[in-house]
């Protein structure tokens, strides 16, 4: 191993650019090829609910407005609201509405319920390789959610603001960045290969290197030339 020279490096890589520029172009094939056929597109559908003014199931009252122990109280229930939605029961009741055949805990691993900060919005979302499918469950969720919240505290205070729609372009699907970022990592082995290369070569290439590793001097020099 000898010591890093700079100049032969920058040689050896512009000796080496086409093996460089080999390596960018395969990497990007790569990554196409990967977005192609190795991923499996997956689709999101979205719908939001919002918690309004609190309704008695047991008489059927409630007030016009919205009232400040109402606003307290939704936002007491919002983090637990989103517990139930990704809960065995409403799982299995959605499973059986839309006749899915899939177990319950790949539905609930597929749902991610979020809050709105300091407001009364939950928002749904509904990941599957279907984008169909993703909406119906979203919408479905929220029906059985809603019927759900009826039978355990026995009020009526969630309301469907945007249902889901069908959504056809796949969230975890580009082409474009998958083939950069397979282009960068082909063009860093490329640089490794040529760095390693110079780095861990030993033979001796000038006189001054004879000089040093000998300790003799160099009488003369024997030119190479090009038939």
């Amino acid at each position: 191993m000898e010591e890093l020279n700079i100049k032969e490096l920058f040689y050896e890589f512009w000796q080496k650019k086409y093996f460089v520029l080999i390596m960018l172009v395969f990497g990007v094939a790569i990554g196409m090829l990967y977005s192609s056929f190795l991923v499996t597109p997956m689709y999101r559908s979205v719908t939001t609910l919002v918690l309004s003014n609190v309704s008695d199931t047991n008489n059927g009252t409630a007030s016009g407005a919205i009232t400040q122990n109402d606003l307290l109280l939704n936002q007491k229930l919002v983090s637990t609201y989103g517990e139930i939605m990704k809960s065995r029961t409403v799982a299995k009741q959605v499973i059986e509405k839309l006749g899915l055949k899939i177990s319950e805990d790949d539905l609930i691993n597929s749902i991610s319920v979020q809050a709105k900060k300091d407001t009364e919005l939950l928002e749904i979302s509904v990941s599957n390789s279907d984008p169909k499918t993703a909406a119906d469950i979203a919408n479905t969720l929220a029906e059985v959610f809603t019927e759900k919240v009826k039978e355990v505290y026995q009020i009526e205070n969630v309301t469907v603001i945007d249902k889901a729609e069908m959504d056809n372009n796949p969230y975890n699907v580009n082409m474009p960045k998958t083939a950069a970022i397979f282009a960068f990592g082909f063009l860093i082995i490329s640089c490794l290969v040529i760095f390693a290369k110079v780095y861990f070569n030993n033979t001796i290439k000038t006189p001054e290197e004879i000089e040093k590793a000998l300790g003799l001097p160099v009488l003369a020099v024997i030119p190479k030339f090009k038939d």
